[in-house]
């Protein structure tokens, strides 16, 4: 796995109780083996989040439910990345690893976040979806602290179940892109910019794939993902198709497999929804429902 490390609790331990951070006046001064490496300003509201001691208690209790095999430290100026990975678990004849993800910032670039997914090395992206009694993304603000001890209260061996069971449930099925597209853009009379984007990479994903024999699509089909979103007024027939929804889920989720772990859940369930709304409508169709 790239970027990642074999798991050794010490050496990790060692980086970890470098960071210093703390609060002189209106600045949050962040160090790193003593040595100073950010300071920003802050107002009265922001609380100083003891990370070290948040990252070395976390991991102490993912232990406790999970054997932990890599990870992935990161610490650029004021921020503070974790990623670990854990036991692996195999969906549609793909292995995945149950995995967490921790972030913290003292440059108020980025919110707190703690959330667990499933991590897919081959195809290199993750799946982060809502887990009951487990995650967080919040600001660094009065009450922070007790906010992240919270977001980890239900964290046991049964976390990830809901998320198995959920992508299990597409397995099998196949979607149509026009459902795809009417979800991705969404239904405001003025679509967002951002909503055709994401559209187009993931019609440049099926390109790809088709181009590598592993999706057979028509030259009208072909043109219509050719052409870009914000001037494809709709998708006829002749140019739609379906596609598998298990192909579909992981083709959209690696268009985001770079952005910070709660941007990955939302995505992850913006896509999940799509999928499994649209096999819960071809199963109905097909029973003349």
């Amino acid at each position: 796995m790239k970027n990642f490390k074999d798991y050794n609790k010490q050496e990790l331990f060692e980086k970890i109780e470098k960071i210093s951070i703390e609060k002189a006046g209106e600045m949050v001064v962040t160090k790193y083996d003593n040595r100073v490496i950010n300071t920003t300003k802050v107002t009265n509201r922001y609380e100083i989040f003891d990370i070290v001691k948040y990252l070395k208690d976390k991991i102490s209790t993912i232990e406790e439910n999970f054997k932990i095999s890599k990870y992935e430290f990161r610490l650029t100026r004021g921020q503070q990345y974790l990623k670990l990975i854990s036991d692996k678990v195999t969906i549609g004849g793909i292995d995945f690893y149950k995995s967490f993800y921790i972030l913290n910032s003292t440059d108020k670039s980025r919110r707190l976040s703690f959330n667990v997914g499933l991590y897919c090395d081959t195809s290199k992206f993750y799946i982060i979806s809502g887990v009951r009694n487990v995650g967080l993304t919040k600001k660094h603000l009065k009450g922070v602290t007790q906010a992240a001890e919270d977001a980890t209260s239900g964290l046991n061996d049964e976390t990830f179940n809901e998320q198995i069971e959920a992508i299990n449930s597409i397995v099998g099925h196949r979607v149509l892109i026009s459902k795809i597209r009417e979800v991705i853009l969404g239904n405001k009379p003025e679509i967002p910019q951002i909503n055709h984007r994401k559209f187009d990479a993931f019609k440049n994903s099926i390109r790809f794939a088709a181009s590598d024999g592993r999706i057979k699509i028509t030259n009208d089909q072909k043109n219509m993902l050719l052409t870009e979103s914000d001037k494809l007024k709709e998708i006829d027939k002749s140019s739609d198709f379906y596609i598998d929804a298990f192909h579909a889920f992981q083709l959209y989720l690696t268009l985001f497999n770079t952005q910070d772990s709660h941007i990955i859940k939302n995505e992850t369930e913006r896509i999940l929804g799509i999928t499994q709304w649209s096999v819960r409508n071809n199963i109905l169709e097909s029973l003349g429902i």
